[in-house]
């Protein structure tokens, strides 16, 4: 039935939306903590020798650290030490997601950055914990794991409701990585520096239609439908994306909101008939949809109507969820970093990958796409090592930039100093007071459903810098 398959692709949706944008992460069963760590003799001397922050690792500078001696400035720091939690996503519970040992990567990872000098002379020890994203009492866990009974500096990776707040506001620690919305609530009420890269506002929604316009997408069309997954994301970006659309002198026919539909319980179950018809009766002859694309895909997929939405994840979940690849053939959707197979790996992204591999040479490093095969038998640790090196990459520039004495505000300080760089796979990322949400990168992709058996996301464009 409809409403099942629908809720079925929401649950997926949002777990792919919230931790495969940037990749995903690997397959430990275990909730709880397991007390691996990295280390390296701390630097001795006042000059310490580290990578300039958004340029190639290769490219050191030495740079003398302030007059001041290093103590045990702050909670997880030592004078020669910074104690890291490792907060990881165990997709293994959904039968995907199968990227290696989280504990091995991140050994591998940190001790490279240790043997290159660490952090203002400090080397970095971490502690993972993982955690099934589905399941909030285990997140919570983690949370308490990694924040009271190991007393860690900062937590990179995200968890969700209740226990992100138990890591930011409950327990003044700093949280920042892949899977970290900073903003909202959660950053309002947040005791302790927060970042992620997400696009903030509707600056993504501004830019795509901007772009779908330059690349002819619009040519020809008389009468546009836009489509929203519900009321919170109508709310935040209807105005802005209709406002663009009048603009170009189109015709928005049409307006869709799942929660606007006022059906009763027996019409819900054919709800997708429903707002087919409605697109029918309304001679959409393009379609925006915004926001958790995979329903809309779902839904409009069989009309052979031009469909565009922004997040490009959902396309991938449209065809788990049973879609004919050839019925989204030519769909429009966008990247928020180089991810594609057909993309140069930028030098940092390359350096973490061959620190990991070095570590870990038994392990397999193969880049995804097409044909790349993923078991529990046969883990690939490509994805999960560059997730973790963009969340140390962060943590390392804003902890350079905060100086010798560390501590929850000079982190913030040096956070906020970051209004211009890059992190891996993210040419355009800017951080600065009260943009926490760092990703301002953005590149259109088309899908060719006839590429292989499951399609293929091309590149259609350069990546497009949305930095304010």
């Amino acid at each position: 039935m409809l409403k099942t398959r629908t809720t079925r692709v929401l649950i997926v949706s949002l777990l792919l939306a919230l931790f495969a944008a940037a990749c995903s992460t690997g397959d430990s069963d275990d909730t709880q903590v397991d007390g691996t760590t990295t280390t390296a003799a701390p630097v001795d001397d006042d000059t310490t020798t580290t990578a300039a922050p958004g340029n190639d690792p290769d490219d050191t500078t030495t740079t003398v650290a302030e007059d001041v001696p290093r103590t045990a400035s702050y909670t997880g720091v030592t004078e020669g030490t910074i104690l890291l939690g490792v907060a990881h996503w165990d997709t293994s519970v959904f039968n995907f997601g199968f990227l290696g040992d989280p504990n091995g990567v991140a050994d591998a990872l940190t001790g490279a950055i240790n043997d290159r000098g660490g952090v203002n002379g400090r080397s970095l020890e971490t502690v993972v914990s993982s955690f099934s994203p589905a399941d909030p009492a285990a997140m919570l866990a983690s949370c308490i794991e990694l924040t009271e009974d190991n007393e860690v500096f900062a937590v990179l990776g995200g968890l969700r409701g209740d226990a992100a707040a138990c890591v930011s506001e409950s327990n003044a620690t700093i949280n920042l990585g892949s899977q970290v919305n900073g903003q909202g609530e959660l950053l309002e009420r947040a005791r302790a520096p927060i970042a992620g890269f997400l696009s903030v506002g509707t600056s993504v929604e501004e830019a795509f239609i901007a772009e779908l316009d330059a690349t002819g997408w619009f040519d020809g069309a008389a009468r546009v439908g836009v489509h929203y997954d519900g009321e919170a994301t109508a709310d935040r970006a209807s105005a802005v994306v209709e406002g663009a659309l009048t603009d170009l002198g189109l015709d928005v026919a049409i307006t869709l909101n799942i929660d606007d539909l006022g059906l009763t319980e027996d019409e819900l179950e054919n709800r997708g008939e429903i707002m087919r018809e409605r697109v029918r009766d309304a001679e959409i002859d393009r379609m925006l949809i915004i926001g958790a694309a995979a329903t809309g895909y779902v839904t409009y997929a069989e009309l052979d109507l031009p469909l565009a939405a922004p997040d490009s994840n959902n396309l991938t979940t449209a065809i788990t969820s049973g879609i004919d690849p050839l019925d989204l053939d030519g769909t429009i959707a966008a990247t928020t970093g180089l991810t594609l197979g057909s993309d140069s790996v930028d030098a940092a992204t390359q350096q973490c990958l061959d620190d990991a591999q070095a570590a870990l040479p038994e392990a397999r490093f193969e880049r995804p796409g097409a044909g790349v095969v993923n078991t529990a038998e046969d883990p690939n640790y490509w994805n999960y090592t560059v997730l973790l090196c963009r969340d140390l990459d962060l943590f390392v520039q804003a902890a350079t930039a905060a100086g010798v004495e560390l501590t929850n505000d000079s982190f913030q300080v040096g956070l906020d100093s970051l209004t211009d760089t890059s992190l891996p796979q993210f040419p355009f990322v800017s951080f600065g007071p009260g943009k926490y949400n760092g990703n301002d990168t953005l590149r259109l992709v088309e899908f060719d459903g006839d590429a292989d058996e499951d399609g293929e996301i091309v590149s259609i464009g350069d990546p497009i810098d949305l930095t304010p």
